[in-house]
Formats: C-alpha cells, structure tokens, sequence
C-alpha cells in the first residue's frame, strides 16, 4: 500500500504553490495575528449578537450505540438523531455541520440518511469519516458515500463566514494518489481565496489533528505527526479561526496557536459518558464565541 512521507507530501504541497504560504512565517505571533489581529475567546456571554451560529453535531453513527441486539442500537441511535435534528430545525442555525461516521457500518450509509437529509430544514455540510468510507480509503467508497451526501468534501459561506468541510480518512494510508492530490489542490484554493476574498474560514474534519496534546504520539484518534505541524502551521497562515471535529467520542476543547479545536457530544455513544446531544457555537463579530450543549437525551450511563 501506498503512503505518504512528510517529504511527499510537503512536495505535493509545493507543486501547487501551498509551502511558498508558509515561507518566513512567524509562528510565535500567529496567536495574535489571526483574523483581524485577535484570537477566538471563550466567553460566558457574547458581547453583540452572534453573527453566526452552527450546530455543531458529532459521529450520529447509527448502529454503534449500545443495546440488547445490532437492530436496537440502530433504532435507538435513529431515534436520538431524529431529535436532534427536530432540534436542530426549531433553532435553525445558520449552519448544521455533521463531523463524520454517519453510520456504523458504511454498506448502510444509504439506508436512512436520504430520508434524514431531507427533514433538515437549515444549510448542512458533512465531513466523512472512517465508517463513511472506510480504510483504506478507495474510490468505490468515496462513490458510495457520494451517491448519498453529494460531495466528499465541500464548502459554504454563510454571513462572510467560509465553513470548509474535509475529508481527513486522505491524512491515512491510500493508494488513490489523485484523489488525495485533488482534496489537497481543492483545500488550498478554498482556504486561499477565502484569506484573500476577507473571509474569515473555519475547517471541518472527522479526525481531529490531535486530540488532547500536540506532541502525542500517532494513534488511531489523531492526524499522524508527519503531517500534523504542517497542516496546523498552513490553517494559521491563512487565518483560520476555529477547527471543528469528531471522532473521540468525548467532548474535547483545545487550542493551537489560539485556533480552538474542538469536539462535541455525540448521540450514538459518548466515551466520556456525557449526555447525548450536540453543541451549538455562537461567535460574534469579535470572535468571542460560546458553545453551548444542547441535550438529545440523558445518557443512562452518565457519572452521578
């Protein structure tokens, strides 16, 4: 099987210009450089109106929750997702953004998402993850899951907001060179030309580029090392604001050079035993952002 060394892929970056971005960056003041010269603050309050609102709803993955038998967890999972999506439509955020595994198992991605797309009454995007398209990734599985989603990876503007959504199961080991070279050509441009447009950008992916600690090692949660600097150092240069994953199964908030990262609730099973739900991400025209649970339902196995 084919992977990708941080030589590769630092040279397909530099054929398409991307590494030139990087060149004699300050990453010691990329903290308070980004976006209008100030970094996203967590507040308990917003100081003027949000000026945009996304729900921010992580791994639905139907089938994975636990019960009885397959077919319980299954219904049971829909159940909760059908709420959250009840939910979701009463709030109408600007944006509902779904980080990845849809499902459990990805030959059922088309058995009830069709029919879900269709109840949600707000702009969506959805970044896929591994049990979408499974490893190693290969173009029958990007195919399954387009015929359902549409797109493997996509982006909206929404209130001078750009929301880039990718598909990271391209950061794992793939033989299907061109399509990682088309996902990497397409981000740059995304991300690009929304710097350049006066765009402030947030990216989406399943797995998130780390998890707990930059420095951690490899596991099957996080980006790989050889890729991981990189990839956070380019986000930064092109003014990133937030990073917005899924994944861990566990509620997660964290930073890299001021870009919050972070991972929500789930309504399939939640490691950490939270409540299932989503969380909801107010930002203001200052970048100070709340973001706030959103109950589903209470988890039986929550700690008391």
């Amino acid at each position: 099987m084919a992977t990708f060394t941080r030589r590769e892929f630092l040279t397909t970056l530099e054929a398409i210009g991307m590494a030139a971005a990087l060149d004699g960056f300050n990453w010691a003041r990329a903290a308070q450089e980004t976006t209008g010269g100030s970094s996203p603050t967590k507040v308990a309050e917003l100081k003027g109106k949000p000026v945009l609102t996304i729900a921010h709803c992580c791994d639905p993955q139907l089938g994975f929750g636990i019960a009885d038998s397959a077919e319980q967890a299954y219904a049971d999972d829909l159940r909760r997702l059908k709420k959250e999506i009840e939910l979701i439509n009463a709030a109408q955020p600007d944006l509902a953004l779904f980080a990845g595994d849809m499902t459990n198992r990805w030959q059922e991605v088309g058995k009830d998402w069709p029919e879900l797309l269709k109840s949600l009454k707000v702009p969506f995007l959805v970044a896929p993850g591994n049990h979408d398209i499974p490893d190693p990734l290969k173009a029958s599985g990007v195919t399954n899951f387009t015929g359902v989603f549409g797109k493997e990876y996509d982006s909206v503007v929404v209130n001078g907001w750009k929301i880039i959504a990718i598909n990271s199961q391209y950061c794992r080991p793939t033989d299907e060179k061109a399509l990682y070279d088309a996902q990497v050509e397409w981000f740059r441009n995304e991300l690009e030309s929304a710097k350049s447009a006066g765009l402030r950008s947030i990216v989406a992916s399943h797995v998130p580029p780390f998890v707990k600690q930059f420095e951690e090692k490899d596991e099957y949660f996080n980006f790989p090392t050889e890729l991981r600097k990189t990839y956070l150092d380019y986000l930064i240069a092109n003014d990133a604001t937030f990073y917005l994953a899924g994944h861990t199964h566990t509620t997660l908030e964290r930073q890299y050079l001021g870009l919050p990262i972070l991972n929500a609730e789930t309504t399939s099973q939640n490691f950490d035993r939270h409540d299932f739900g989503f969380r909801t991400l107010k930002i203001d025209d200052e970048l100070n952002y709340v973001w706030d649970f959103v109950e589903v339902e209470k988890n039986p196995a929550q700690k008391k």
